[in-house]
């Protein structure tokens, strides 16, 4: 079971992701998880952004710590509040008038409301991501994975600023247009033409993500691992 919460990410519950089965209010992932896994005992994940987490859900956190709750609380770090206008947070390092500030990490945030599992994984890095989602699931009590990467849109910019140009990844004559990078990852840069997957070279960051997740290596980019 998800737990979603407000933010960007609530977007991965329509298709291909579908991921998110209930969402009522910011912070409230957390505690849905609880009540939920208390009942039906299924492996069940928060999902909730860097920004929520500070605004609404470190009372939620302190609760599946007194109450030893089963659950994994996801925290999609981007680094900034992403959802309305990339305002600063206490994770970024810098205050709402642009001073620099101590950061408050989210890591050690939870380790200090007595999580004992508490990972900080590069989600770009999709074996080791998987690897540690699934350790967390098997721990008996609350776990918390941080999937720390910048904003995509934060990243361009700065790159933008800093004239350093992108490169997009592009699909070869290997593709036997499977779909698989269509239909596991939802990225707006991948599209549908004439029936066949193509990548619009206009919204690509160059994550390369997409060439991560190809059977058959047929898409050229940077991949990270």
């Amino acid at each position: 079971m998800y737990t979603d919460d407000i933010g960007c990410y609530a977007l991965g519950i329509s298709p291909p992701l579908n991921v998110g089965d209930i969402m009522i209010c910011m912070g409230a992932s957390v505690g849905m998880a609880q009540g939920i896994s208390k009942v039906t005992g299924r492996d069940t994940i928060a999902t909730l952004g860097d920004s929520t987490f500070y605004h609404g859900a470190i009372p939620g956190l302190i609760n599946a710590v007194y109450n030893n709750s089963r659950i994994v609380v996801v925290v999609l770090d981007n680094q900034t509040t992403a959802m309305t206008g990339h305002q600063p947070h206490p994770g970024t390092g810098v205050t709402g008038m642009g001073k620099p500030a101590q950061k408050v990490l989210v890591e050690k945030v939870a380790k200090g409301c007595g999580v004992k599992y508490v990972r900080v994984v590069n989600p770009f890095k999709v074996k080791e991501a998987t690897a540690v989602l699934k350790d967390a699931l098997r721990h008996p009590g609350p776990s918390v994975v941080v999937f720390r990467s910048p904003c995509a849109l934060v990243d361009l910019r700065e790159k933008t600023r800093r004239r350093i140009g992108i490169l997009p990844a592009r699909i070869s004559g290997k593709c036997t247009n499977c779909m698989a990078c269509v239909k596991l990852l939802g990225c707006p840069a991948l599209v549908v033409v004439n029936g066949r997957a193509t990548i619009d070279e206009t919204t690509c960051t160059g994550c390369s993500l997409c060439a991560s997740v190809c059977p058959y290596s047929a898409i050229e980019g940077r991949c990270v691992e």
